[in-house]
Order: C-alpha cells, then sequence, then structure tokens
C-alpha cells in the first residue's frame, strides 16, 4: 500500500533529497502545492525539527507526513510544540466490487482538467485561483507517470463529481473523490465510488482509500465497506511572510 503511495509521491516531485530518517520531495514549478513538497518520515530521527528546516528552508510551509503510527507518536510532541498542527489520517480498505453505472465515465484527464479546478475552488477555504490551478498542474506531470485513470459522474447532463483510481500489482486505490456542491445529497459519491469498485473487481484483490480520521468521509467510506488497515498522520507550519 505505501509503495502505491510512494510512486505518486515520486512521480509529483522534480527531485527528492534522501535523509536518514526518510526522504524530501521538491517541486519548485509548484511551490503552492504541499503534497509535492513535504519531508516523508519513515523512521524515528534525532532533531526532526531541525532536519525539516533544512530540508525545507526554502519553501512558505513545512509539511512532514509520517505513515508508521510508531514513528507518529515518538515525534507528534516535538512537532506540536514547535508550532505545528497535526492532523490525523486513516488507510481503509475491502475487496473490490460494486456496480457499475451507467452515468459513469472514464475521462481524460485534459478534458478533466476545468472540471476539476472548479471542484477544487469550491473545496478551498478560502477559494484561491492560484492554488487550484497549481494542483490541476501536479497532474499534468503524473497522470502519465503514474497510470492514473478520472471517472466522472454526469448529472443532469453535466460533469457532477469525480475521483482517480490507481493500480499496481492487483492493489487498487481510490483517491480525490469529489463532488460540486449544487449535486450534494443526491448519492453521487456513493454511486461513483461503487463504479471503481466494480470496474476494478476484475484485475484487482484489494482497493484501498485514506481520510482525515475526524472528517465526515472516514464514516461515509467504512458504511461502503472499507476497513481500518492503520493510522497515520501529518504536521503543516506555514511559515510567516
Amino acid at each position: 500500500m505505501r509503495a502505491r503511495e510512494h510512486r505518486v509521491h515520486e512521480a509529483g516531485a522534480l527531485r527528492q533529497e534522501p535523509f536518514p530518517a526518510g526522504v524530501a520531495y521538491y517541486n519548485e514549478e509548484l511551490p503552492l502545492v504541499w503534497d509535492v513538497n513535504f519531508v516523508r518520515v519513515d523512521r524515528p530521527a534525532v532533531d526532526l525539527v531541525g532536519t525539516v528546516e533544512r530540508l525545507q528552508s526554502g519553501q512558505g510551509h513545512y509539511k512532514v507526513l509520517i505513515e508508521d503510527p510508531a514513528v507518529v507518536e515518538a515525534h507528534s510532541s516535538e512537532l506540536i510544540g514547535r508550532g505545528f498542527g497535526r492532523r490525523d489520517l486513516v488507510a481503509l480498505a475491502r475487496e473490490p466490487g460494486g456496480r457499475l453505472d451507467p452515468d459513469v465515465q472514464e475521462v481524460p484527464y485534459e478534458q478533466v482538467k476545468p472540471f476539476r479546478f472548479e471542484v477544487h475552488m469550491e473545496q478551498l477555504k478560502p477559494p484561491r485561483d492560484d492554488v487550484a490551478d497549481q494542483v490541476g498542474r501536479v497532474h499534468d506531470r503524473t497522470h502519465s507517470l503514474t497510470g492514473e485513470r478520472w471517472l466522472v459522474i454526469y448529472a443532469d447532463g453535466e460533469p457532477a463529481g469525480h475521483l482517480i483510481v490507481y493500480s499496481l500489482d492487483g492493489l487498487a486505490q481510490i483517491e480525490d473523490v469529489g463532488v460540486l456542491n449544487r449535486f450534494r445529497g443526491r448519492g453521487l459519491a456513493r454511486r461513483l465510488i461503487e463504479h471503481a469498485l466494480e470496474d476494478v473487481a476484475a484485475t484487482h484483490d484489494t482497493v484501498f482509500i485514506t481520510a482525515e480520521t475526524n472528517d465526515w468521509p472516514n464514516q461515509f467510506y467504512r458504511r461502503l465497506g472499507f476497513e481500518h488497515i492503520e493510522d497515520r498522520a501529518d504536521f503543516l507550519l506555514i511559515r510567516a511572510g
């Protein structure tokens, strides 16, 4: 599962810098996108905050991702004590299998991109078109490197929601589930995910998805049959100026 996610990390970065406890990812062309400019910590580190400050000295933020629960707890107090905010995350998985939906289509990313921008503008608080533009440009790079597939559900004759499917060696990942506000409450996200689950059923053994532990999608995914696999966390500090 982590190997699948690490391939996405690598695809989004222009360069990497390994260090004894993990690896730092950089994409200087997209400085506003935290998910392609961050430090992944795989093992306990000495003076982690100092290391992060050195590795991300030229950026407007510090972001640390820790996927191992023991390493999260080893460094959480240190990071929070230095001003980082902690976001708890959970990985969930289930067997594939669902129901194909006639209103869902696989769409090339170049066609999805304007719609993805609209969805992300609604998700950003506050909305920032420069951030939404840079997030879209991440996929300009990654869609050909990761084999990501974009599924779009249509309602009232227009695109209403989307998700990404990644695949590696019988393991599928569902990511970036989003529905426009005006179409929410109509069960579209459920239908979209169930379509993806059936779409990968013939060639995959497991499907996983990640969510914020304390946000509503966690419980929503569990109602769709996803079960807890592991806890993790990321830590963020926005630098002054």
